[in-house]
């Protein structure tokens, strides 16, 4: 039997290896990791003990991860995969990455991906379990196939080709008795919310908060009283535009919305106190300090907010990425959420600068449309594009708050109604 010294050790190992798998696959934020972890160890260990172990784990392997990833070159084999998938959905073969629990509940699903009117000639998958064997180093098995038919010799060749012409390494015998093999070195990037971690403060304290708009999806906030560190750190950067929420410190209150790369507070003369986006600790020290010692001038307690470049604030919505509202995305992780559009599904995402020009996209019977809408003249003027002419629309708009769809020539005036 296990001493209490061999217990901890054991559960630590349990937290550091469910933790580290977690944070590779890049699909789950900080917050939901720790929930997962309590929820993965079911009833081994009391709630109170993992959540402080899950914590300190999930912000030490985060923190490696991002480290790691700042020296991966350029394109890694994981982007690789998903640009190949997209040129699988493309070419008529549903094509989805960590698709459903398992290989059985992937091919009872897969169906459910094709949109009313299309008609696919294959598909290929892996599961979650294959993604979690892959983010260990063991690569990655794709199941493929045709809808309510046996498998089929002629969609796996043609996934492992559209796999090779991509760079991605292939291992397949050929036979439909077996899946294809991706020996792939797995390295997804976590950008945005992904990447994030609480604020590091000394004066964490807990902040009563109260959404008044609706918020929905998996980032929402919902009323509760949470640590300073986890609200300034993971969620006040990420407030979609039009949000409001009410902060509380010990009967003190103020209302914080987001203004772009600026969060934006009543200050205690009545007055807007604005700081930057992941400056939201300056407005909790503020209303702390109210709650001690009254109302203190603004130029002694909060920063003037320093301009941020880069950004656009994207809508979309889709089955394998949900749905979002005007939420602020940096470049490269705009481009990543363009890229893991599923084809097929009717998925559309609207990108827009900081100036209010946009940059829309829908992907249509296999092609992806792009274009800009002009509301005085109740047109939009685009044309169907390359997905890597999207990525490069979509970083424009970003990087230079500019709208170069005319660069794209032959384009196409389309009246609105």
């Amino acid at each position: 039997m296990e001493t209490g010294e061999e217990a901890v050790d054991t559960l630590r190992g349990e937290v550091e290896s469910y933790v580290r798998q977690q944070v590779a696959l890049g699909d789950l934020p900080y917050a939901t990791i720790v929930e997962e972890t309590v929820y993965h160890l079911g009833d081994e260990a009391d709630r109170d003990v993992v959540v402080p172990l899950a914590r300190e784990v999930a912000a030490r392997e985060l923190t490696a991860h991002l480290a790691a990833q700042a020296q991966w070159p350029e394109v890694t084999d994981n982007d690789r995969l998903t640009l190949a998938f997209r040129a699988l959905d493309i070419a008529g073969i549903v094509a989805r990455e960590n698709f459903a629990c398992c290989q059985n509940c992937g091919l009872g699903e897969i169906g459910d991906e094709v949109a009313d009117g299309d008609q696919p000639r294959g598909y290929t998958f892996y599961h979650q379990q294959d993604a979690e064997r892959g983010a260990e180093g063991a690569g990655l098995y794709l199941g493929y196939g045709l809808f309510n038919q046996p498998p089929s010799v002629e969609i796996g060749e043609e996934v492992a080709a559209a796999l090779r012409d991509h760079d991605v390494p292939v291992k397949w015998d050929g036979s439909t008795g077996s899946r294809i093999f991706v020996p792939l070195t797995w390295r997804r990037r976590r950008y945005g919310r992904f990447a994030a971690l609480p604020s590091t403060v000394d004066d964490d304290v807990p902040v009563e908060v109260a959404v008044l708009d609706a918020w929905r999806g998996p980032f929402a906030l919902t009323d509760d009283t949470v640590p300073a560190s986890w609200l300034t750190g993971l969620h006040l950067p990420w407030l979609p535009a039009g949000i409001r929420v009410r902060l509380t410190i010990d009967g003190v209150s103020t209302t914080v919305r987001r203004d772009w790369d600026t969060l934006v507070a009543d200050g205690p003369d009545g007055t807007e106190i604005r700081v930057g986006r992941r400056d939201g600790m300056a407005l909790v020290r503020l209303l702390r300090t109210a709650a001690t010692s009254g109302p203190q001038p603004r130029a002694e307690a909060v920063p003037e907010p320093e301009p941020e470049v880069g950004l656009v604030e994207a809508t979309w919505e889709h089955r394998a990425g949900g749905q979002f509202r005007a939420i602020p995305l940096e470049a490269a992780e705009a481009v990543a959420a363009l890229r893991r559009m599923p084809v097929r599904t009717g998925a559309w995402a609207c990108f827009v600068g900081r100036s209010g020009r946009v940059v829309q996209v829908r992907w249509e019977q296999g092609r992806l449309w792009l274009e800009t809408p002009d509301p005085q003249t109740q047109t939009s003027v685009g044309r169907h594009v390359s997905l890597p002419e999207a990525e490069r629309m979509v970083s424009t708009l970003a990087v230079e708050d500019r709208v170069a769809v005319n660069e794209l020539g032959d384009l196409t005036t389309v009246r609105w109604g």
